[in-house]
């Protein structure tokens, strides 16, 4: 993918979100707008089974700086943000779930921290505003982030990150998880590449559904710590 030297790209991913996306895209463009540079949206469509790929074809043909790409199955999230650091074309890049709880009225002071020496920023969601079941699992992966990996930051699953073209070229995704923030870390770490993190605001959800599943609380619990330990191997490597 070629590079466009100022642009901005802000990559959505979303599964099931066709009651969010158009909200999301316009809210997103108003703001991207608001910055001053040239900018890409890009959708992510992680095979949904609902409306979402159809809502946001039809939105593409009032705004040709979006794109939607489809993946021919489900990848889960860390596939989607792998999709996002290949497709990019910007020099700045940022990915934002597609839910309706974060906001790309964040995006000036991540790109402030970048400008300022960082190569990753991430968000943290200091007021939060979600139901206390994913406050507590939220809880628990922090606790396993700094266990295994001592991850420096506040919040480390949070849903809106961002970095430059140098964190691009270390940024290799090879875990098939709904994690991404991790092993992002990780690839940052053993480059040496210096991590940040701004406080953003974070909405409650209001349509849709959540993809995780909190039902079957153990095996995400296993699942997350096998994969802080192979990360853990990976960091010290």
């Amino acid at each position: 993918m070629s590079l466009q030297t100022g642009l901005v790209t802000l990559a959505l991913p979303c599964y099931n979100e066709a009651d969010n996306i158009r909200a999301v895209m316009q809210a997103a463009i108003l703001e991207l707008e608001k910055i001053g540079r040239p900018w890409e949206l890009i959708v992510i469509d992680n095979h949904s089974s609902d409306r979402t790929a159809t809502v946001v074809k039809e939105f593409v043909h009032s705004e040709s700086r979006v794109r939607l790409i489809v993946h021919p199955e489900n990848r889960l999230y860390s596939g989607s943000c792998a999709t996002a650091l290949r497709e990019a074309r910007g020099e700045l890049i940022a990915i934002m779930d597609s839910d309706g709880q974060f906001s790309a009225s964040d995006l000036p002071q991540m790109i402030a921290r970048l400008e300022a020496g960082a190569n990753l920023v991430i968000g943290w969601r200091k007021v939060r505003h979600d139901p206390v079941s994913r406050k507590l699992m939220s809880a628990v992966f922090n606790k396993l982030g700094k266990l295994w990996l001592d991850f420096p930051l506040h919040d480390l699953n949070c849903g809106l990150r961002m970095f430059d073209r140098k964190f691009v070229g270390v940024a290799e995704i090879k875990h098939c998880i709904n994690l991404v923030n991790p092993e992002l870390y990780v690839r940052a770490y053993n480059a040496k590449l210096k991590v940040d993190e701004v406080i953003i605001t974070h909405a409650e959800r209001t349509k849709g559904q959540t993809s995780h599943d909190f039902k079957k609380s153990y095996r995400i619990f296993m699942s997350v710590n096998n994969y802080f330990r192979t990360l853990r191997a990976e960091k010290n490597s």
